[in-house]
This record gives C-alpha cells, sequence and structure tokens, in this order.
C-alpha cells in the first residue's frame, strides 16, 4: 500500500511493528507452535498480540487521528487457514493509510518472512443497503499453515474525531495479550467508558509525555467468544472499551464535541436545520386530501403516517455525511423512496404541513447498540431517525415507517425501549425513552374445531394475531402468489405431523392496520388418530412450542427476542360416537415473570377442550435465567409426551 505524508508519525507505528516481528526469533517455531498447542488443544489458533495505537493530535489547525491496529496470529490446526484471506475497512469518515502484512514462515529454527505485495481494492454492499460507501483493501497471506504466524498492522486515518473506534477485549481466537494505547494532545480531552470487563483483569495507566498524555490498557489470558444462536450483538456481552473525545482547546477557541449530550444535539440539529424550508405543492396537495375533513389532530397524523407507510419504499443509504443529512421531502415525495432519514423527513414536513407542530425530528439507536445518550454522548449510540409526536406533555408516539407494518401506537420492533433523542428547536431537545409493547397486546389466538375420520383428523380453525405477530406474519403474506401463500399456510399452522394439510383457507384484515388479522382455514392431518383394539390415542399436543429450545449448558451469551408476546390456543376434539373418555392426561403449567406455559384438558359435552397457553416476557434473557429456562422445557417436554385414550362403551 502507499504511504501518504503522515511520515513522521508513521515512523513511530512502524518501528512499533517491526519490534513484534523481531521478538519472533527468541523461540524457535516449533517451540512456541507445541507450547500454545498444549494451552489450547482446541483452538484453531490463538492471537499472541492484539494492539491498538490512537494518537489523537494537532496537525496545523485541524485535529489528526491515526490508529493503527496491530494483529501477531498463530496457526495451531488447518481450521485456521480459512483466515488467510483478510480485509481492511474504509469509509468516508476512515481512510486507510498503510497496511503492512507478513507470514512468519516456519524455516527450521526461525521464521522466514513473507510479505503481502498485493492488495485490492472493491466496493462493499452491506446487507439490507442499497448504497454503501464503505470499501474494502482485500488480501491474501501466503503460505498460511499450522506453525505459521500471521502479523498485519492497519493504519487509518480518522477524519472526524466523532467517529473513533471501540477496542474489544476478546476475539474468534483466545488473545495472550491485549492492549490499547490512547496518545492525546493535552489539548485535547478525551473520556472513556468500559463495558462487561467485569470478569477480566484489565490494568490501566495514566501518564504524561512531553505534550501528551497516554492512556494505557493492558490485559492477558482473555477468553474467545463463541458465535451463538439467537444471540444479540456482540457489544452486549463482550468486554470492550469505548473511548472518545469531548473537548478540543485550540489557541484561540474551544470546540465542545461530546461532553454533554447537548453537544451531541448540536452538530445533529446544525446538519438538520436547513432541510424542508420551503413547501412543495404538490405534496402538499396530498396532505389535504389525507386530513380532508377529519377533525382529530391524531387522526390526521395516523392518516400521513399511514400514507408514507404505504407510499414511500424503504431504501438504506450509508453515504458518508449525507448518511447524517436528511432528504428533501419533496425529494422523498417525488422518488417514492427514502433512507429512513428521508421518511422522518417527509412524514415532519408532511404533518407540519398539516399545521400539527408538536412534533420533532428524533434520533436513535435500534436494539443492535445497547449505549445510552447519558453514558456516551456520541454517532456511536444511534444509527436510526424516526418523528416523535407528542399529543399531550409528557405523552409521546414515535413513528418509524421503515417498519411498514407496525400500527400507529407501535414502535418498531428494533427500536423497543431504547433511549430517543427528540429535535424540540434549534438548542432545545429531550431524551426520551420508547416503551417496550407488553405482552398482552402483542398476542395471537387460535381456536381449533377436531374430529375423527378413519386414522385422520379433519379440522377447522380460526386464527387471529396483533400487534407485531400481526406485522410480522403481514409481512410475510403481502405480496406472495396464491401458490406460495398456500406453501405458507401449510408451513405457518403445521400442526402434528408431516402429513398435514391445509385444503382451503380465508385471510381477512391483511392490510388493515388497526385490526386484528384473522385466518380461517381448513385442514386435515393424515395417520395421526392411533387405534389399537378398542381404543384411540391421540396426542393433543399438535404444536410444540419451546420443545426444542433447551439451552446449552456452556451457553455465554443471552438469548435475544424480538418483541414480548402470548399465544392462546384451544383445541376442541369432538368424540367419536361410541366412544367414551378412558384417560385424560394430568394438567401442566410453569409461570415466572420472563416466560412460562400452561396445558389444560377438560372435557366440556361431548368434546375434550384442549388448552395451551404461552408467553415470552423478555426482549434479553441473561444467563441468569437459564436455569429457570431450561426447568421449564424439561417440564412441557414431558407434558407434550402425554395422549388422551378414548375407549368403545
Amino acid at each position: 500500500m502507499p504511504k501518504n505524508n503522515f511520515i513522521v508519525k508513521t515512523v513511530f507505528l512502524a518501528f512499533f511493528f517491526s519490534a513484534f516481528i523481531s521478538t519472533s526469533f527468541s523461540q524457535s517455531p516449533e517451540d512456541i507452535y507445541n507450547q500454545y498447542k498444549k494451552e489450547f488443544p482446541d483452538k484453531m489458533g490463538v492471537l499472541l498480540e492484539k494492539n491498538d495505537e490512537i494518537t489523537i493530535d494537532f496537525e496545523g489547525d485541524t485535529v489528526s487521528i491515526l490508529h493503527t491496529e496491530y494483529e501477531d496470529l498463530l496457526f495451531l490446526t488447518d481450521r485456521a487457514t480459512g483466515l488467510a484471506s483478510q480485509k481492511a475497512y474504509e469509509s468516508y469518515f476512515s481512510k486507510i493509510e498503510n497496511i503492512d502484512a507478513v507470514t512468519l514462515v516456519p524455516n527450521g529454527k526461525r521464521y522466514k518472512k513473507m510479505k503481502v505485495e498485493y492488495f485490492k481494492k472493491e466496493k462493499e454492499s452491506s446487507s439490507g443497503i442499497f448504497y454503501d460507501d464503505l470499501e474494502s483493501t482485500n488480501f491474501i497471506m501466503p503460505n498460511v499453515s499450522p506453525q505459521a504466524r500471521t502479523q498485519v498492522s492497519i493504519t487509518q486515518n480518522i477524519k472526524d474525531p466523532r467517529f473513533l473506534s471501540s477496542f474489544y477485549l476478546d476475539s474468534y481466537v483466545p488473545i495472550k495479550s491485549a492492549k490499547l494505547t490512547l496518545k492525546v494532545n493535552k489539548n485535547i480531552e478525551i473520556n472513556y467508558k468500559l463495558f462487561n470487563t467485569e470478569d477480566i483483569k484489565l490494568d490501566f495507566n495514566k501518564t504524561e509525555k512531553g505534550n501528551y498524555v497516554i492512556y494505557e490498557w493492558t490485559a492477558k489470558n482473555l477468553k474467545d467468544f463463541k458465535a451463538e444462536d439467537n444471540a444479540p450483538r456482540r457489544n452486549y456481552f463482550s468486554p470492550h472499551i469505548v473511548y472518545y473525545v469531548t473537548q478540543i482547546n485550540y489557541p484561540n477557541r474551544t470546540q465542545k464535541i461530546a461532553k454533554s449530550v447537548a453537544d451531541l444535539y448540536d452538530w445533529y440539529s446544525n446538519l438538520s436545520c436547513k432541510v424542508n424550508l420551503e413547501d412543495d405543492a404538490e405534496l402538499f396537495k396530498t396532505v389535504t386530501e389525507l386530513t380532508k375533513g377529519v377533525t382529530e389532530e391524531q387522526e390526521k397524523v395516523k392518516n400521513i403516517f399511514y400514507w408514507v407507510q404505504d407510499n414511500i419504499k424503504y431504501i438504506a443509504f450509508e453515504d458518508g455525511m449525507q448518511g447524517f443529512i436528511p432528504s428533501e421531502a419533496s425529494f422523498v415525495y417525488a422518488k417514492r423512496y427514502g433512507d429512513c432519514k428521508g421518511m422522518s423527513s417527509i412524514i415532519h414536513k408532511m404533518l407540519n404541513m398539516a399545521g400539527i407542530e408538536n412534533t420533532y425530528l428524533t434520533w436513535i439507536g435500534s436494539r443492535s447498540l445497547p449505549y445510552k445518550y447519558s453514558e456516551i454522548p456520541t454517532p456511536i449510540v444511534d444509527n436510526h431517525m424516526i418523528v416523535t409526536y407528542q399529543p399531550t406533555e409528557g405523552e409521546f408516539i414515535f413513528l418509524d415507517a421503515t417498519d411498514s407494518y407496525s400500527p400507529f401506537g407501535f414502535p418498531s420492533s428494533m427500536i423497543q425501549g431504547k433511549e430517543a433523542l427528540l429535535g424540540m428547536g434549534r438548542e432545545k431537545h429531550k431524551v426520551a425513552l420508547v416503551p417496550i409493547i407488553d405482552k398482552e397486546k402483542n398476542y395471537s389466538k387460535e381456536s381449533v374445531s377436531l374430529s375423527i375420520s378413519d386414522k385422520n383428523l379433519v379440522g377447522k380453525g380460526q386464527y387471529s394475531a396483533e400487534g407485531y405477530p400481526k406485522g410480522y406474519m403481514t409481512h410475510y403474506i403481502d405480496g406472495l402468489s396464491k401458490e406460495n401463500e398456500k406453501i405458507y399456510m401449510n408451513r405457518y399452522f403445521t400442526k402434528g405431523n408431516n402429513k398435514f394439510f391445509v385444503d382451503d383457507y380465508k385471510i381477512n384484515n391483511l392490510n388493515e392496520k388497526d385490526e386484528a388479522l384473522k385466518i380461517e382455514y381448513d385442514f386435515r392431518i393424515e395417520d395421526y388418530a392411533k387405534f389399537v383394539g378398542d381404543e384411540i390415542y391421540i396426542n393433543m399436543n399438535m404444536e410444540k412450542a419451546f420443545s426444542n429450545d433447551e439451552i446449552e449448558k456452556d451457553r455465554k451469551s443471552p438469548i435475544e427476542n424480538d418483541y414480548l408476546f402470548k399465544a392462546n390456543n384451544d383445541i376442541f376434539l369432538q368424540i367419536p360416537e361410541g366412544y367414551e373418555i378412558e384417560y385424560l392426561p394430568e394438567n401442566s403449567d410453569f409461570n415466572n415473570d420472563l416466560f412460562g406455559y400452561n396445558i389444560e384438558y377438560k372435557k366440556e359435552g361431548n368434546k375434550i377442550k384442549f388448552t395451551h397457553n404461552y408467553y415470552k416476557n423478555y426482549l434479553l434473557l441473561n444467563n441468569e435465567s437459564f436455569e429457570d429456562w431450561n426447568k421449564m422445557i424439561k417440564e412441557v417436554n414431558k407434558a407434550y409426551r402425554e395422549v388422551i385414550i378414548l375407549k368403545k362403551k
């Protein structure tokens, strides 16, 4: 990679990198390999060193930030060779200045250094993002095999002090030594916050040297993390350090960067205050049509919100500073698409056109970010924009049209429980908490009538759903062909065994946002009833919720849930003529604040009523609840094995 004119500052970093290479020759490659293979027999590799060095200084009348990441990886198995292909990322806010990459190939009692010479730069396309300014430099480490080591040093120029990185104290392999060093000019103030470091020994040292304050964190013998199903983002549980610039003291002025939330809001409002200063005649005409004859303010808000949901297509953009500036409402209206900021811009403008001023552009982080504005007032906290409507003092309704299926009054599920930064004026803001929607508002109900025909079960089902369960199901159904819709119905309502067939169905209120989704369906389950002599055996547990959800004993990360919900299910089995009940299983239940179920059997006239209700009352299930969860799974699986017995009279 070519170097630019940051020669003075990269001399130290190059020396820093070379020092690590020189230590490679104090032991033979075989001795090093045997030492760590014995210590980590089941791991594919080990990071001998993971070090970040950040220099925050002045260059003329601007702030210069150089960030060098260094890793020394020892390969322990053939599985690790997949790590030979590497990428270094850059965007509008951070540019790669230099990459040094070598493989240390065993050569007797020493290593032979093989330097990477070929680098290929290409555009990246993140999942779900229509346009992304992210670029990667791709390179392949040569001659990678067990006993080999790769040493990679990447230096980046961070263009804006608001966009510093985080330092993680774990990785995909164990780490023998980790070190973060911040070398900061005395006239630049910083702050930092530790996350999830309670269980590691992290040493900290702060010193002054010349015109710099040096912050240094070191840790040894760090465990690797395991990617686990249904886990939240790594930042929820991995130990890491977030560091950020709070204030820059220039010779003749002071610039606040992140002293408080007010500083972050001031920056955001400067970016958005020049948008939507002019009206658009066509957009105003649409607003007039949507609010004509409507007297209640909240109904006007709902009509406008639903129009944007239905008519503006959400397309994600990541384009440098433009990723922080909302598009003009007129542009979004004309193109009929926009990112979250564009959709918020048009909602806000349309509401203002309707004479509704108590609405605010709002910055917010999705649940993929565990941070709070009160903890870290920087852009690391948020990645999303919505609009907040305030019908009365202290009451907030959060409008996120990127979710086309959320009903009015429901925030999108991905922002539940998050802090929202409301822009209430040029110099006025408020941080409000988005509610977590109660499970009583997120429910599904199903009532099924069954009768026995030979060895088959024939039934009719009535299903209804509201809240997020309705939205998620509508998302899947909407736009399907009739053929694929039928396939979906069979899959969603499947019961009993793999010989379940939906013969007919009817969907109601699919696109009626304020009404419950209702589906009526006729079905059959072949070869389900078991006839033995003069007895019939039927397992009424046809949908075994949670049955395969036992949590592994060694699981480390929490378990994420999209939303709180409850499900109520009733099955009515017609007792065949000439038969009576020989055996009904005992009822079963398990209930606590976070999860639970109940199963109940009851005779009602000439029918058996089977009730199965269950719920999840959490967004994040932490480790301390795993034991109770597995206790519930053990009990419900025992209940699922029970059958009713009908006997000829």
